[in-house]
């Protein structure tokens, strides 16, 4: 009996232990962002506003001149995360014109920070337009090293329950 008491009480502590770690289980970011509007307006000229979602440093709402390019908006953003996937950026276009036919744009801009031999052929760098929504998609890269608490806690677990076991089994 005082064996099982033993059992019980290692898995009620080791499920405890981990109801900490939810989100990785999930999936979910552990990066805060806020919602925020940037007004990088010139306050003589023609002003428009677009949204920047996503994998940047500075997501949000950004006021900017007629005629800012995709790479002056992230360059106002403060440029991509790590985590950013560059190889497919998209631009949503009219997406809140009911008169015209929405639009996605799709860029590539992986080799610029990512690779060592970066692409020679012209890009495009469309120049923005009012109401665009500019998204920057997360890239799953599988790192090992990352994961390694996990697996080791697991690891550490199954010996620690098998050792019980034999210790048990031997009495």
């Amino acid at each position: 009996m005082k064996y099982i008491f033993c059992i019980i009480t290692l898995l009620s502590s080791i499920s405890i232990s981990f109801s900490q770690d939810d989100d990785l289980i999930l999936g979910q970011s552990h990066y805060v962002t806020i919602a925020a509007y940037y007004d990088l307006s010139d306050p003589t000229g023609v002003n428009m506003d677009l949204n920047l979602w996503g994998f940047v440093k500075l997501p949000g709402r950004y006021r900017v001149p007629v005629n800012t390019t995709f790479l002056d908006l992230m360059s106002y953003s403060g440029g991509p995360t790590d985590e950013s996937n560059l190889e497919d950026i998209r631009i949503l276009r009219n997406g809140n014109d009911p008169t015209k036919k929405p639009e996605i744009i799709k860029l590539n801009y992986d080799d610029l920070l990512w690779n060592n031999k970066v692409s020679t052929q012209p890009r495009i760098n469309p120049v923005l337009q009012p109401g665009d929504v500019v998204i920057v998609l997360k890239e799953y890269r599988f790192s090992f090293r990352e994961d390694v608490g996990f697996y080791l806690s697991v690891l550490t677990t199954t010996i620690s329950i098998t050792l019980l076991i034999i210790t048990i089994t031997k009495n």
